[in-house]
């Protein structure tokens, strides 16, 4: 038996995220590498697209080292042939050249080596595109943990998941779109696969994991759950004035701030994350009698979220939930944070859409006393960290009950003693129920659900615990056999890249001799 690998006190851990923006992934792997460094570990991020106008505080303000490399490839190819995902792979490849290069080429640093001289870390954690794992294996050494939130080949569409029955299957879909996944779902398995450790966001996603790649089921996932920084969900809706002592209301919260009974929802601007759900139901209260006239006139509606004016989905969603809303004939109003100078909402407004809202809005929003409820909308979530955030500041949460969220909301109906929230079938009819309930809680209903659902967060994903999961995953992972295991493997990898570059270079082909 070799003897067991010396381990530095303290690790140097690269994070490698495809896009730093604002969404769960996102949220997760920044307060996974804060919990890291809180530990005492040296956590240095890498990202092929970064922007200060759409990201999280901690990746601008100089918490969190964050590197930038391989975006000087476009995210697409068009806007009638994108192939995003062939180039999300180009990306991440290129990515993870730069950084090689950059461990292993001396100085200077210039274009092949931007980061010369980097110093080698202990382990890796990477997350959302795998394609890059065994070339970070073999030329660094070092050994990669794969955080898996959910298979990308189920996130291309066209799938149908029913868990309980351990069935996931391709809906009808056209001979084309199955050419072009088949390589890349392939690629997608074995990378994976050449990953040390795999970690799932959820029971859930573990099952799909091992559903989806069945050359791997023998080597289930281990889960480790997202979790937050309860301190980030505190109210900081004030500013004092210079020299006179006074409160200055801060302009963000200013913006969005009423006293008006109010529902939130946060979730990026996709159609996948069914929206239209909460403002159907929202409606619904009204259609259905749930609460008479003059009541619901003084409800609001907030949908926040990610909002990428590059990103086609979130153009046409965004266009299709204005649409409802008049449809439904509710008052809305749109902000953005990238506005030059934003346009307040009027006091009657009923639907409220923010896009991109700042850590401030957040924490006003969830930490406001006359909020009533969070509606978490999607089906078969992952995980959703947006539940956590609501129930850390005591705020009762509806979300579908299939996926992630079963495994962090207790449903009140259920188990009233230590109930967080409701689940509920993806419904307009149940949801307005619900949200009627919401409404009418008793003051000592709502303190019973509050208390409950701070004491869940705390006991079961805090910050602290995030970070001893993944400092235990990470050592255990450095602990594992000789790296020259993998070099047996790469032929196969390097066979399984060059059908999924052949397509590309079809692809590209065809598009040219188009044009």
């Amino acid at each position: 038996m070799a003897p067991p690998v010396k381990q530095p006190e303290k690790l140097r851990i690269g994070f490698i995220h495809p896009d730093l923006g604002i969404g769960g992934a996102e949220r997760l792997v920044v307060d996974a590498s804060v919990s890291l460094q809180n530990l005492g570990h040296e956590v240095v991020m890498f990202t092929s697209r970064h922007d200060p106008k759409r990201c999280f505080e901690e990746t601008r303000d100089g918490t969190l080292k964050v590197h930038v490399l391989g975006s000087s490839i476009p995210r697409s190819l068009s806007s009638t042939i994108p192939l995003t995902i062939i180039f999300s792979i180009l990306r991440s490849l290129l990515l993870s050249i730069l950084l090689i290069l950059s461990i292993h080429w001396p100085e200077p640093a210039v274009f092949f080596n931007p980061l010369a001289p980097l110093k080698p870390f202990d382990v890796f954690i990477v997350d959302q595109q795998s394609v890059s794992i065994p070339l970070l294996r073999l030329l660094t050494g070092t050994r990669v943990v794969f955080y898996c939130h959910f298979p990308d080949k189920l996130l291309s569409g066209g799938w149908e998941i029913d868990i309980d029955e351990k069935r996931v299957e391709r809906k009808k879909t056209g001979v084309l779109k199955r050419v072009y996944r088949w390589p890349i779902d392939k690629l997608e398995e074995f990378t994976t696969g050449q990953s040390d450790i795999v970690l799932s966001n959820s029971k859930f996603t573990s099952q799909v994991y091992s559903t989806v790649f069945p050359s791997l089921a023998k080597r289930p996932p281990r889960v480790v759950y997202p979790c937050i920084d309860v301190d980030n969900y505190q109210p900081s809706t004030t500013k004092k004035g210079k020299g006179k002592g006074k409160e200055k209301v801060d302009p963000e919260i200013e913006l969005i701030s009423s006293d008006r009974p109010t529902f939130l929802s946060f979730n990026r601007f996709e159609a996948k994350k069914n929206v239209a759900l909460a403002i159907k139901s929202f409606a619904k209260l009204r259609d259905d009698g749930l609460v008479d006239e003059d009541e619901f006139d003084n409800l609001r509606l907030v949908l926040g979220g990610g909002y990428d004016k590059d990103e086609p989905d979130n153009i046409t969603t965004l266009q299709s939930l204005e649409k409802l809303c008049n449809e439904l004939s509710l008052r809305h109003h749109t902000i953005s944070s990238t506005d030059a100078i934003p346009i307040p909402a009027m006091e009657n407004t009923q639907v409220l859409f923010i896009l991109n809202f700042t850590n401030n809005q957040r924490s006003h929003l969830l930490s406001a006393s006359n909020t009533r409820g969070l509606l978490y909308t999607p089906s078969n979530e992952h995980f959703g960290i947006v539940p956590l955030e609501a129930m850390s500041c005591g705020i009762p949460v509806l979300a579908v009950n299939s996926g992630g969220p079963t495994e962090t909301i207790v449903d009140y109906t259920q188990s009233p003693e230590d109930g967080t929230g409701f689940l509920k079938s993806p419904n307009p009819t149940e949801w307005s129920q619900a949200l009627s309930t919401l409404l009418h809680l008793s003051d000592d209903d709502r303190e019973k659900i509050s208390s409950s659902a701070r004491k869940r967060v705390e006991d079961n994903f805090s910050l602290k615990t995030l970070g001893k999961e993944l400092e235990v995953a990470s050592r255990d992972a450095i602990g594992m056999g000789n790296i020259n295991e993998v070099i047996g493997d790469i032929l196969i990898w390097v066979s399984a890249g060059s059908i999924a570059f052949a397509a590309v270079g079809l692809a590209v082909t065809i598009y040219v001799l188009n044009e």
